[in-house]
């Protein structure tokens, strides 16, 4: 292979590979902004910033009554750390689009090792969170 045309392949792998980690890292942005709007209380805040895919099926107040049912025993957040990535294509009962799949390992006031798993959706040119589990 001509080493121009090596070069422009080598460049051009640069430029995708700094536009993936640069989506990576919006879409955890806005997963942990959305986090700390639940961690704090700020549903309404959290369902504004949720993506069409969880705002439908959820009013703010039926966001409020969901996370703090399955928050309830837990207690406050202690400490959150990041243990995986997963870009998708599609997800269950949702359209096909741009997914990325947090995991998060979680300690809780009353529970010293849960797992968070949040879902960003990109849409209209930002990350909007589409899911969460806690368990």
């Amino acid at each position: 292979m001509p080493k121009p045309l090596i070069l422009l392949l080598a460049v051009t792998l640069l430029m995708f590979s700094t536009h993936v980690k640069a989506s990576v890292q919006a879409a955890e942005a806005a997963a942990l902004a959305w986090l700390e709007a639940i961690d704090n209380g700020e549903y309404e805040q959290a369902w504004e910033a949720s993506s069409p895919l969880l705002q439908r099926p959820l009013s703010p107040s039926m966001l409020r009554r969901t996370i703090a049912l399955a928050r309830q025993e837990l207690g406050p957040v202690q400490s959150r750390q990041r243990v995986s990535v997963n870009r998708q294509r599609s997800m269950p009962g949702a359209p096909d689009g741009d997914y990325i799949v947090f995991t998060f390992h979680t300690r809780f006031e009353n529970k010293a090792r849960a797992i968070e798993t949040i879902t960003p959706h990109f849409e209209a040119g930002t990350w909007r969170v589409s899911g969460y589990y806690v368990q």
